[in-house]
């Protein structure tokens, strides 16, 4: 599934770069790796104020809690500021899985930038300044909807994953037909890679 990306600045279209499910465990490592030791309510704060996201403090500790069984991080139990904290730090296991998601969304996102400036280059063809205000005006709807499909579908993913995934399929297969219909040529990698 690719999803859409977009805020007034930029667009970009990525393909998962991790799945759905791993996305608080991934940033939860990465984070303990960059800071240190650290327990999960500062975690959750600083995931926060990286990328506006404010995950709750029941699925922050669960993850912990999993990443722990799977001997990605350890704890312990220190007093801090007058209360007993759980401070969480990062194994080796967890230190090399942090490492190899970095280099994979490395090498993703310069697939992805890649994407972008075909893409652009492709925007930059068209003639006219009314033929570009419209196409633009087009694309900014489009995305706008994709963003909104992408929100639902991802939280979908979770509590009824073989109908999400169905109708995600669909539509794709949908659009494949109507460029197939109307003759355009789609890459036969990267953009549309499963």
């Amino acid at each position: 599934m690719t999803i859409f990306i977009y805020n007034t600045n930029f667009i970009l279209l990525v393909n998962p770069i991790i799945p759905p499910t791993k996305i608080l465990d991934s940033l939860l490592l990465m984070q303990i790796a960059l800071k240190g030791p650290s327990h999960g309510y500062a975690l959750a704060t600083c995931i926060e104020e990286k990328f506006e996201w404010k995950p709750s403090q029941t699925a922050i500790y669960n993850a912990l809690k999993s990443m722990e069984s799977d001997g990605l991080v350890t704890s312990e139990e220190r007093i801090e500021s007058g209360r007993v904290q759980k401070i969480y730090s990062i194994t080796k296991n967890g230190k090399k899985q942090s490492e190899e998601t970095h280099q994979h969304m490395k090498m993703h996102m310069m697939k992805s930038f890649t994407r972008f400036f075909s893409f652009m280059q492709m925007v930059g063809n068209i003639e006219s300044s009314d033929e570009s205000k419209a196409f633009q005006q087009r694309m900014h709807d489009s995305l706008e909807n994709m963003r909104n499909i992408s929100f639902i579908a991802l939280l979908l993913l979770k509590e009824v994953p073989k109908e999400t995934e169905k109708v995600i399929e669909e539509f794709l297969l949908s659009l494949k037909e109507i460029a197939e219909k109307n003759k355009i040529d789609l890459p036969k990698e990267g953009v549309l890679d499963k």
